[in-house]
């Protein structure tokens, strides 16, 4: 499993394009860690991103589309 930045490292991006892959569903992730406790204030849902190994190994990046 590997941590976001290790990822974005790999593929030479901003850890941001990492993130916004992942939410868009183009990258496999898993969260783990934190439980979120009921009533508890937190600030946001907690917890490890990480990507397998083999998520990143099947990965072909989105077409960026450029601002006109």
């Amino acid at each position: 499993m590997l941590r976001v930045k290790e990822v974005a490292t790999r593929l030479k991006v901003h850890p941001a394009t990492v993130y916004r892959w992942i939410k868009d569903g183009h990258l496999e992730a898993v969260r783990y860690g934190k439980p979120q406790v009921a009533g508890a204030a937190t600030r946001g849902p907690g917890g490890a991103i990480r990507v397998p190994e083999s998520a990143l190994a099947a990965f072909t990046p989105p077409p960026e589309v450029e601002a006109a």
